[in-house]
């Protein structure tokens, strides 16, 4: 097909995506991130991308890497699998969780001739390698569906310098904004008498959700100085029953067996002893707590973007109800720490695969990864701010840019004709 007749198939296709993109949905029963409960949601089956593949556009001659913590179920995923690789001492880049399967899937069904590159990560240094690793192989898009809640969310962690430092060497990142919102509060720290950080509830945030497996995140500028506390409670008594540990000497985490009780978290601080004649209190300071397996009741949505969505230059996806095109309570929002938006375009939040529905900000960045890979098929000259800006310029927007939505709904089909103007424009 040459470029006068691919233009005119964009054209087509992206008439018919207007048409299509509500019809032939499934309702299927998926967990919700949120706080344990079950909620029916209807899934697209994305009759754009469907009319973009009919047009010719497949991700060929495109390579994407999917960079987890995970391994991967590689004879369960439908796509030309070019390398593979394990990083420390992890979990197996041959291992059959599902995420990393799930994530590798969308991809291939979004963008099924393209290669794919996968590789799993333990430490910040593991990553690192691991993205040299897949730049070394001119890997075009990398998708990495891991949110770290353990920084401040300002793009310096080491996940997002070495995020950044792949988006400066020729690669588009995609990044989910996280499951945090929920379960998020970003402020500054407020003691009491007691050396504890006073929320507006008080100093004791109650824990909302179902019992089973619990993660805290306690991130702040001073992180020696602070500590996560988990109390039960009952009546008018608490008892305290877990301390969070250091992680990495940069943020403390808290894991944890909840019975079917009452529970609160509290963040222990400063005690305003006096050293060298000067009293620390920590009273100001930054401090952030994050889970994503339970719901605060104190709880502060925004800037609760983790790393490395945080990275400058990455393609921060946020989630939104497939049904509704709601954002979802659980997604990531922003703006990040240092004032940037956080969150660049959202996606449906459950994407189909062979295990069952992938659901979650990872499952969207996975999604918009694949249409990143096919707006490189057309353009493959573009450079990764230009396929950045080419998905965030036609994504769907009702209410304009903001830190939930960011710039609002991929539009693959809209993305991929704006690619090949500008690959057009750019050959003149």
């Amino acid at each position: 097909m040459n470029r006068r007749e691919f233009a005119v198939a964009l054209f087509v296709l992206a008439s018919v995506a207007a048409v299509t993109v509500g019809i032939g949905a499934v309702a299927l029963a998926v967990d919700n991130p949120e706080a344990g409960e079950d909620r029916t949601a209807t899934i697209d089956d994305d009759g754009s991308i469907a009319a973009v593949h009919e047009a010719g556009v497949t991700g060929e001659n495109v390579s994407v890497g999917v960079l987890d913590v995970t391994g991967f179920d590689q004879d369960a995923i439908d796509g030309e699998i070019a390398g593979s690789e394990t990083f420390g001492d992890g979990q197996s880049v041959d291992g059959g969780d599902r995420h990393g399967t799930a994530t590798a899937m969308t991809v291939a069904r979004t963008a099924p001739d393209a290669e794919l590159y996968l590789a799993t990560f333990e430490t910040p240094d593991d990553y690192a390698s691991a993205l040299d690793w897949m730049l070394e192989r001119d890997v075009d898009v990398i998708v990495t569906p891991v949110a770290y809640a353990g920084t401040l969310g300002d793009g310096t962690a080491s996940l997002d310098r070495a995020t950044r430092d792949a988006v400066d060497r020729g690669a588009v990142v995609v990044a989910p904004t996280g499951n945090f919102a929920a379960g998020h509060w970003y402020g500054e720290y407020e003691p009491t008498d007691e050396g504890l950080h006073e929320f507006e509830v008080g100093p004791l945030n109650e824990v909302h959700g179902p019992p089973g497996r619990a993660e805290f995140w306690l991130a702040s500028d001073a992180p020696g100085d602070y500590t996560l506390e988990l109390h039960r409670l009952e009546d008018d008594e608490t008892e305290l029953v877990a301390r969070s540990v250091a992680h990495r000497n940069e943020s403390q985490r808290l894991t944890v067996q909840l019975d079917d009780d009452r529970y609160a978290i509290a963040v222990r601080g400063p005690d305003g002893a006096e050293v060298d004649g000067d009293v620390i209190d920590g009273d100001g300071n930054e401090i952030r707590v994050a889970t994503t397996t339970h719901a605060l009741a104190d709880a502060r949505p925004e800037r609760s973007i983790p790393s490395p969505a945080a990275a400058p230059g990455v393609i921060g996806v946020g989630a939104i109800d497939p049904t509704t095109g709601e954002v979802e309570p659980f997604s990531g929002r922003g703006p990040t720490a240092d004032g940037r938006l956080g969150v660049y375009v959202v996606a449906p939040s459950s994407q189909p695969t062979d295990g069952g529905p992938f659901v979650g900000t990872s499952a969207s960045a996975a999604y918009v990864g694949g249409v990143a890979a096919l707006v490189v098929d057309v353009g493959p000259e573009l450079e990764p701010d230009e396929v950045r800006w080419t998905l965030a310029s036609t994504a769907g927007s009702q209410n304009g840019v903001d830190t939930r939505a960011g710039h609002g709904r991929v539009d693959p089909a809209a993305a991929i004709a704006e690619a090949a103007e500008r690959s057009d424009r750019n050959d003149e």
